[in-house]
This record gives C-alpha cells, structure tokens and sequence, in this order.
C-alpha cells in the first residue's frame, strides 16, 4: 500500500477503528457513509445491500428519499433502461471486489441517457465512484457508491485509491454482524428529527423532506416493496398508535373537566427499537384557529443511536493524531495505561507519550477532564 497523506492516513485510521466496533451492519453504514466523506469528499454517499447472487435487497442513501424516482427507476432501468449505459446492477455477482472508476460513465452517451436525466439529474447527481464489497473469502455483501453532483469536481485516481484502501475494513465489519449491546445508552444522531402533520383519521397534509427516510430506516431499510408502501404502513407500529393515543386525548379534551385532566399529561410518545437504532415518535394535536374544525397530528420522529457511534465520532472530531485517538477511546473507557498498552501490544511508556500529547492538545490534564470533554462533544450530561 502507498503511503498515504497524514490526512488521509489519520481518516482511514479512524474508518478503520469505526468498523472494528462491533456494531449491527443497520448501524454501521450510516456511521460509515457519514465518516468516508472526510476520507473521500462527497455529496451523497450510499450502500446497496445486495444477496451473494447481485440482486438488490435493500439500500440506505443519505439525505431525503425521492420515491417517485425510487419506484421510476425499480420500474423502468432497475437491470433494465440502464443497462443502456451501464452494466446492469446484476453483473455485480460477476464482479471482483474493487473499484468501478468514474470514468466508466464520463462520456456524452450517459449524460444524453434517460437514467441520466430521469433518474440522476433530477437528484443533483452527476459523476459517481462505486466500490464493490466482497469478504475476505469473496462473497458478495453489496455496492458502495460515492456521489458527486454539478459543478463538483471528478473522482481522481488517488479518490479511488483512497476508497479502495477503506474497502477491506468495512467488508469486515459488515460481515461480522456485530449486535446491540445489553443497555447500551442511545443518543440522538446526527440526523435532525422529522415531521409528519395528519389528520386523526391518519390522512397526510404535510411531511418534512427527511420523514420518509426515517420511516424507511425503521421499517428495515429502502427496499422495493418498502417503497411502494403507504406512508403510514411504513410507521408501525409508531404512527397508528400515536394516532389512536392523540384521538384519545381530543376526545378528552371536550369537556371541560377533560382539558383539566390533560393539561397534566405530557405529550404521547412511543419508542421503536430495530437493529438500526431506536426511533421515537412523539405526538402533539394542533388545534385549528377555524372555530369547529377538527384538529391534526403533529408527528415528530427521531432516530438514537448506540453511544459508541457518537462516542466514536466525537473523538474523530478532537485534534489529536491517530495513536492519541486510541489512546484516548482507552482512557475514556476507564481503562488503565498498562491495560491499554496490552491491548495496542505497546509498551507502557508509548502510551503514557501519547496521553501527555493528546491533552497538551486538548488544553486537559486528567483522564477525568478528558472523559468531562468528550461527554460534552457526545451530549451526555
């Protein structure tokens, strides 16, 4: 392998320490989607997970999900129209693990295509780097592509090398299938929560942009059939029974000894837990300013996520180098220079050399203070 740039080298370091986590592969390509664009800079990154034979199973993109394109493209160039272009999704099950360079569609016959301007343009895509991940042994788990869109320069050559260098890690983490740890703290993501607005009879009016992939996230992933769902069949059991709970409290709130009854009563919330993550959804009725009209349903949904994935990004984020970032996971842990230095197969003395710099640059001077840090970057009180 080439030598890599310190930047590079310290962001694939951390890739490489994310995908030894353990963590679900629901929860790992999220967090990693997320962490390669320090490595390999993008617009939208995403996986398609896809059986040992190359058909599609399912598929996590970031950024809001256009299902109107979604279904276009299962209907009409899924192995199909793009094929015109392009090789069929299928052939994946033919191809080696490696990268699939952008130049393969830098040329006027794919920007004239009807995937190009039926399916990419109208999502701002313009230009993508996709990685094909196999195991150790070469089974196929499925196809990573990076993004970029118009007026976004072109993947490089040293792009794909970076991208190629991260494959080996994130194949392993995701066939290890890591699962949730017994009580293990969730916190909120990155991921801003969303809204829904209905009626109580469960019609949609309104839903922000990010809604429908969140319902997707907890229904199991964005899938074919998934996404020929109705939106409320995507929600359960979360959004019938915050409905059901919400037309509840409108009934009580009709008289007047029921508003003084449910004025105490916090707003209704439910809890969904999956191998992606807990989801919660929290309800509150909006009242009409049109005397007599009924009122709606104010929907807000958020995703948590397990605190080693908040944990891990936080320390990403401290400006300490890649030693010093394991260093300082270990010592977060509670973890004692000896032990940790048994774990690194280091001696004693490099890791006591690698806390003394790390807080020099983190401004501390304890394992305590730096465990109150990072708390603080993490969000846990």
């Amino acid at each position: 392998m080439a030598v890599l740039p310190p930047r590079a080298s310290r962001s694939l370091k951390s890739l490489n320490a994310l995908c030894g986590l353990g963590l679900h592969p629901e929860v790992l390509v999220p967090a990693f989607l997320e962490a390669l664009h320090a490595l390999v800079p993008s617009s939208r990154n995403l996986f398609d997970w896809t059986d040992e034979q190359g058909r599609l199973v399912r598929y996590f993109i970031e950024g809001p999900i256009d299902t109107q394109i979604a279904q276009l493209y299962f209907d009409e160039f899924h192995n199909r129209h793009e094929t015109e272009v392009m090789p069929a999704f299928g052939s994946l099950s033919r191809s080696p693990a490696g990268i699939r360079s952008a130049d393969e569609l830098d040329h006027a016959g794919f920007y004239a295509s009807a995937l190009y301007n039926e399916i990419w343009r109208p999502q701002g895509l313009r230009t993508r780097l996709e990685a094909v991940v196999r195991t150790a042994d070469g089974r196929l788990l499925g196809s990573l592509v990076l993004y970029r869109g118009p007026g976004e320069r072109r993947f490089s050559s040293l792009d794909e090398r970076h991208l190629a260098n991260a494959l080996p890690a994130f194949a392993a983490g995701l066939a290890a299938a890591g699962v949730a740890m017994a009580n293990e703290r969730h916190l909120p993501g990155r991921e801003p929560p969303q809204t829904l607005l209905l009626t109580l009879d469960g019609e949609v009016c309104h839903a922000s942009a990010g809604a429908e992939r969140l319902l997707l996230m907890a229904a199991g992933g964005a899938s074919r059939d998934r996404l020929s769902r109705p939106l409320l069949q995507l929600g359960e059991p979360m959004v019938p029974m915050l409905l059901l709970r919400l037309r509840e409290r409108a009934a009580t709130l009709a008289t007047p000894e029921g508003r003084a009854v449910a004025a105490l009563a916090p707003p209704p919330s439910i809890m969904h837990e999956t191998p992606a993550g807990q989801f919660v959804a929290r309800g509150e009725l909006l009242r009409s300013a049109q005397l007599g009209a009924e009122p709606l349903a104010q929907l807000t949904l958020q995703r948590l996520e397990p605190h080693r994935v908040a944990l891990d990004r936080a320390l990403r984020a401290l400006p300490i180098s890649p030693g010093q970032l394991v260093v300082c996971r270990g010592l977060y842990a509670g973890m004692t220079h000896s032990e940790i230095g048994h774990r690194l197969s280091v001696a004693p003395a490099t890791v006591v050399d690698h806390a003394r710099k790390a807080y020099r640059a983190l401004g501390i001077g304890s394992q305590a203070a730096l465990r109150e840090l990072v708390n603080t970057c993490v969000g846990v009180a």
